[in-house]
């Protein structure tokens, strides 16, 4: 089974207008998850907001359960929120916690790090960053250390880091964390809608992610999976929660109950379109393309690629030699052409150890999707400054 590229060019509007490679950041849309927003909130202007959900109950309903078989988890143990770093943050802060040591790879996105220090402080946590490997991922073999010195009452890690390509070695620390009874809280929000998740087989408690990167739903929607096991065990969420209705205890008790209703129905549309294209295809069309630019960019002179990684994702980092990652961006906008800029994987050490510490190398990020072609790579190749 593969990808129909044409197929999926002709869903998606923005491949008329622009060489879309900044899917990392935001994804472009395609119609049938537009048109799932649009008409609820057509519906909603019809009838109100009230009336347009209650009529759309059994869809809402189905979010959960679509989302859940994206990832292998049920539909109980998920909750939808509003950003990604609201549904990590929500999660880590009401974990229990049985030991004081926390766990964090050296890629963990910036945000995370942030509400680790903040918790850190207040419970008196000590963050503990684990050494890279050769390749750029996560010491694994540092990770059983830690483990075993025992006190640990967290693993965080990024899956993929919002400046680097490596895919970061989840299932084999996820199966460390699980032999040593320390929750794994597994940051998504880059690979959902680009690799294969299934919780089980990661060892995750909490799962992340979000709707508008490689996921294509709409902006200012995101889910979190919590393992059945420790939903019993939680904390307090200051939220305007929507509790469970029978009485059993679900993730959606993370959930607030005020949210945009044609969000969240966008967001389901969008997990049962990549649902139907199957997360293998994608995964296998995702890794050539990044893989064809790669070498792309490495053909031309002033260019240097930067990606780490016995496993890439499809991000692509590079620089151009005299320019600036914010110039390059803006020449290429100019020529009609998507990318971004990120900071090259961010130490979290940076943050824990040095709070004034900042990032210095910032390079440009290309990100491919199963709807890109390899003319579009040529493109963006032939246009470097």
């Amino acid at each position: 089974m593969t990808v129909d590229v044409a197929a999926a060019r002709k869903d998606t509007v923005g491949t008329d207008h622009v060489v879309h490679l900044d899917n990392a950041g935001s994804a472009l849309v395609p119609r049938p998850v537009a048109d799932a927003v649009v008409a609820h909130l057509r519906r909603e202007e019809q009838v109100g907001g009230y009336r347009a959900a209650a009529e759309a109950a059994a869809r809402l309903a189905d979010v959960h359960s679509s989302l859940a078989r994206l990832i292998g988890s049920s539909p109980g143990e998920v909750a939808v929120l509003e950003s990604g770093s609201t549904a990590w943050a929500t999660a880590v802060s009401c974990l229990p916690l049985t030991a004081p040591r926390v766990l964090l790879g050296r890629t963990e996105y910036w945000h995370n790090v942030l509400v680790l220090r903040q918790l850190a402080r207040r419970d008196g946590l000590d963050l503990v960053v684990l050494d890279d490997d050769e390749h750029g991922q996560m010491d694994v073999a540092h990770l059983q250390r830690e483990l075993d010195r025992g006190g640990v009452g967290m693993v965080a890690l990024t899956h993929v880091p919002m400046g680097g390509a490596q895919v970061q070695p989840a299932a084999g620390v996820g199966r460390a964390c699980r032999a040593a009874g320390v929750p794994f809280v597994l940051d998504a929000c880059q690979s959902v809608g680009q690799l294969p998740l299934d919780v089980a087989a990661l060892g995750c408690d909490v799962l992340v992610g979000t709707g508008r990167k490689f996921l294509r739903g709409p902006r200012g929607t995101a889910f979190v999976h919590v393992r059945r096991e420790l939903l019993d065990r939680l904390g307090p969420v200051l939220r305007d929660r929507r509790g469970s209705a029978d009485g059993e205890v679900e993730a959606r008790w993370l959930e607030s109950w005020e949210t945009g209703v044609a969000g969240r129905l966008g967001l389901g549309r969008a997990a049962d379109y990549a649902l139907d294209l199957g997360a293998d295809p994608v995964r296998d069309r995702v890794t050539v393309l990044a893989e064809t630019l790669r070498d792309r960019l490495a053909a031309v002179p002033a260019v240097q690629v930067h990606d780490r990684g016995l496993v890439r994702s499809g991000t692509v980092t590079f620089s151009v030699r005299g320019r600036a990652a914010g110039q390059v961006q803006a020449h290429l906008a100019g020529q009609g052409i998507n990318v971004s800029t990120a900071p090259l994987p961010p130490s979290a050490a940076a943050h824990v150890l040095d709070p004034a510490a900042r990032e210095r190398d910032v390079v440009v990020r290309a990100s491919v999707h199963y709807y890109n072609t390899e003319e579009e790579l040529d493109r963006l190749a032939a246009a470097l400054p």
